[in-house]
């Protein structure tokens, strides 16, 4: 990866982003593409997957191995705990923004944050926390969201919905899927916080860059994968392309200054 960060615009303070909602919905994809967003841009963030027995934003193992903590050893509860905490105190410590990919033990997490208040916890010491609410087009998608928000075990003052388009079904048009979803009478009852949505595209060729084993930043630079070659110059495109468009979209909804 290059060493020649972009540099940021203002200086922020470090903020803990947490990914919340059903799986399978793009939410790492989305967390790996705002964890290369921040390191570019000169904040690299300390990365966290909570999740023991599947890879999540630890499959994009060229980013991951530099700024990620090693995951939890089991899904018992006492040690999802102790790693959460763990992984807020470091980067409370270290004075960095957190990405959490909360992975399988989303239930614990819940618990664990009311529990412990860890939201006003976390702002105590430094970290400013933004749910990241994973929303697809289906009802059972909202109604997660909607059954967390209520139980009271996961409330964030800012609360960013992401779309991510992946969670579209083939055939399907994202901008129909999702149409009129961000005028749910449901998110009126989130006023107690501070609201966004993040739209994130598509990219064709994701499955081969998790392959690579490359970071995004690596395939638009050249780099070369396994193979000896770089991806095509087309290739290399379509990321640029994605990535411009999900800065357009965090721009566009004033959201900045929420994520790392």
């Amino acid at each position: 990866m290059s060493e020649k960060p972009i540099p940021s615009k203002s200086p922020r303070s470090p903020s803990a982003a947490v990914k919340a909602g059903r799986g399978n919905l793009g939410g790492s994809t989305a967390e790996a593409a705002l964890a290369e967003r921040a390191i570019m841009q000169g904040r690299p963030p300390l990365l966290a997957d909570g999740d023991a027995r599947n890879p999540g934003l630890s499959a994009f193992k060229s980013v991951y191995e530099r700024f990620g903590l090693s995951r939890p050893l089991s899904e018992e509860a006492s040690v999802l705990k102790e790693w959460f905490s763990e992984a807020f105190g470091m980067a409370a410590e270290q004075k960095k923004s957190l990405l959490v990919d909360v992975g399988g033990g989303d239930r614990t997490f819940e618990l664990w944050a009311k529990e412990e208040g860890i939201i006003s916890l976390a702002e105590s010491i430094g970290l400013e926390v933004t749910g990241l609410f994973m929303c697809g087009p289906q009802v059972g998608d909202l109604d997660y969201i909607k059954r967390l928000w209520e139980s009271e075990l996961f409330r964030p003052k800012r609360a960013l919905l992401v779309f991510n388009d992946w969670s579209v079904p083939v055939g399907h048009d994202p901008d129909r899927a999702f149409g009129n979803l961000t005028e749910n009478p449901f998110f009126a009852q989130m006023s107690d916080c501070k609201l966004g949505f993040l739209r994130i595209p598509k990219l064709s060729i994701l499955p081969a860059i998790i392959e690579s084993g490359l970071s995004f930043q690596q395939v638009m630079e050249s780099a070369p994968r396994p193979c000896g070659t770089p991806f095509d110059v087309l290739r290399r495109a379509q990321v640029k392309r994605w990535f411009d468009l999900i800065e357009s979209n965090i721009v566009a909804e004033k959201v900045e200054s929420w994520l790392p």
